[in-house]
């Protein structure tokens, strides 16, 4: 399938280099003078790529990505900044307006065709994780059919090659008894051979259905599904948000870095709650409010083991009792959600799984949380995590030297300071104080910036 490539560039001598080196690769071009054209053309037609100039007249680039976001689809549609400041507006850009790459001028062939080659494997990619699951209705929501979804379909790895993989499962797990029943000799290729030949398609979605009754989590009409890191949490809500879907999130840490999971409860643009399962006790409810000042820690506890709240959630429990106001309870749910959007947006390796038309069940209202919000607080807590990553070895025990210079003023610091004892880990301490990892990291790295500290780093198998 020949992709189709949009270029909006007002200078003409750019606009028909750009489409004379595209065109020679072999790939369908089309162009636009700036970025209103720009956007007349992407409402008759279905592009894979739009390379976009950031200074025009009447649209510039900025302003076009912003629109080109409020039509359907929009934001499948991957886009290249095109500038002679790519370097310096290229981050702020790509965080507002969702571009996934910057080109600066002057380029030359290959530079322009080699991100352009990268962009839409990369867009492959993302389409090949967003599948549709086999057990779902036979027809698909009226609001997920468009063009864009379409063509997007034709990427994705068709049923037969997914019975396959299937397949390919099945000899590998029922392959040695099928051996030790019959007494055959058989390698798996030729039993995988066999398979093909016997399975029907019809046949691998029934047991395909069969199988998902097997793990709560999967039961159900699936919309979207992948792999965490491959398609990012930003991604996948302004999908849904486009497709104006509601329904509930389910994203899932690897195994192998601690399994967890949250759930997020969804509107078009708005995060109603998420809750966390799994994600320790440095999450949990009670430290916004504590946190927040709404009780003290000694009134929670004895709260919880008075065992008032049992069978009910915690949050709504104080309310009941006086203990709390509406509103406490709305700003630490919020925090909380903020905060579990924030974890999960950081997981990498996990899945994660759409499903429309469910709602969380958590008697607790509706926060009607904007998602772009959420979305930019998160990019804002990436990028304090790498800075504390940088300073803090945060998956290694935290060792320190107390320099007698500054001092620890807050609460927060004075009781991570207290906790570090060299075995533990930032993760490790967070749990124990009931704390974010990114609590402690930021009181570590405040402590460092007044001097009070310095960190030992770990010691190699060398040392």
């Amino acid at each position: 399938m020949t992709a189709r490539i949009l270029v909006v560039e007002d200078s003409a001598t750019v606009r028909h280099l750009v489409e004379s080196i595209l065109r020679a690769a072999g790939y369908a071009v089309e162009t636009a003078i700036d970025g209103v054209e720009g956007l007349e053309r992407v409402h008759r037609t279905v592009y894979d790529l739009a390379l976009v100039d950031f200074v025009m007249p009447r649209l510039n680039g900025y302003q076009f990505a912003q629109a080109l976001r409020g039509l359907p689809g929009g934001n499948d549609l991957p886009l290249i900044l095109m500038s002679a400041r790519a370097e310096s507006i290229g981050a702020r850009f790509g965080q507002q307006t969702g571009a996934v790459a910057t080109l600066s001028k002057p380029f030359t062939p290959t530079d322009l065709l080699d991100l352009v080659r990268s962009t839409l494997e990369r867009s492959r990619v993302t389409a090949n994780a967003l599948t549709s699951v086999l057990a779902g209705p036979t027809e698909r929501p009226a609001a997920l059919r468009s063009p864009r979804a379409e063509r997007l379909a034709q990427w994705v790895v068709g049923p037969e090659a997914a019975r396959d993989r299937l397949l390919d499962l099945l000899v590998r797990h029922v392959g040695p008894v099928v051996r030790e029943i019959a007494g055959v000799a058989a390698h798996d290729d030729l039993l995988s051979q066999a398979f093909r030949h016997h399975v029907s398609l019809a046949a691998a979605v029934e047991i395909a259905r069969e199988a998902r009754t097997l793990d709560p989590s999967l039961r159900g009409a699936a919309g979207l599904e992948g792999v965490v890191g491959v398609v990012s949490l930003a991604q996948v809500l302004r999908l849904v948000e486009s497709a104006g879907l509601s329904g509930v999130l389910r994203v899932e840490r690897a195994a192998k870095v601690g399994a967890a999971a949250v759930e997020m409860s969804l509107r078009p643009g708005v995060i109603d709650q998420v809750v966390g399962m799994g994600v320790g006790a440095e999450h949990r409810l009670g430290r916004h409010l504590v946190g927040a000042g709404a009780l003290p820690r000694a009134a929670l506890d004895a709260f919880i083991a008075s065992g008032v709240a049992r069978g009910a959630p915690l949050g709504r429990a104080l309310v009941a009792a006086q203990r709390i106001s509406e509103d406490h309870l709305a700003a630490a749910l919020a925090a909380q959600t903020t905060e579990l959007f924030s974890e999960a947006s950081r997981w990498i390796g996990g899945r994660f799984r759409f499903t429309p038309g469910e709602c969380l069940a958590v008697g607790d209202g509706a926060l009607g949380l904007g998602a772009e919000e959420c979305i930019a607080e998160a990019a804002r807590q990436a990028a304090e995590w790498e800075t504390i990553e940088s300073l803090v070895p945060l998956e290694h025990a935290v060792a320190l030297r107390e320099t007698g210079v500054g001092a620890a003023h807050d609460p927060d610091s004075r009781r991570v300071l207290a906790a570090v004892d060299g075995e533990r880990s930032v993760r490790e301490i967070a749990r124990e104080l009931e704390l974010s990892p990114m609590a402690v990291g930021r009181a570590l790295v405040t402590l460092l910036r007044a001097r009070a500290i310095s960190v030992v780093p770990p010691m190699s198998a060398n040392s």
